[in-house]
């Protein structure tokens, strides 16, 4: 309309208006409950699929070893072993750093002291478990 912000306010006080913002607040309060809900799921679903990759790598493992020959391995070979502990690494970082988002000072420093020092120890497990193997994968 081409009038300066504060002739409209002038108007709009005289009409009885008002430019309360607590609806605005409230819905975006709301709002921020509704995505810390989420990324606490999202959360949940990153260390379930951590524990997983971590679980696979200690099962028993049916390998091919020729065209109709299959042998079952205590564990899986260096190349799975490490890639599902790089899942399980990443999983867990992807997951730190949405407890970090909700998280104080405090907790946030511990939560990533606790996963990175876990990290570490995957990516050290992977590392010795590749073997000969280890630097083929690029580790």
């Amino acid at each position: 309309m081409g009038w300066a912000v504060g002739t409209i306010t002038n108007h709009a006080r005289r009409l009885g208006l008002d430019f309360d913002r607590e609806a605005v607040r409230a819905a975006t309060d709301a709002r921020q409950i509704d995505l810390k809900d989420r990324r606490q799921r999202i959360q949940q679903e990153l260390l379930d699929l951590a524990e997983r990759a971590i679980s696979r790598a200690q099962e028993r493992y049916l390998t091919h070893t020729g065209e109709s020959v299959a042998e079952w391995l205590h564990e899986p070979p260096a190349k799975e072993t490490k890639d599902l502990t790089l899942a399980a690494s990443s999983a867990l970082t992807s997951a730190l750093k949405l407890a970090q988002v909700d998280a104080g000072d405090d907790s946030r420093e511990n939560a990533r002291g606790f996963l990175q020092g876990l990290s570490n120890a995957m990516a050290t497990a992977a590392r010795e478990l590749g073997g000969d193997d280890a630097d083929e994968y690029g580790s």
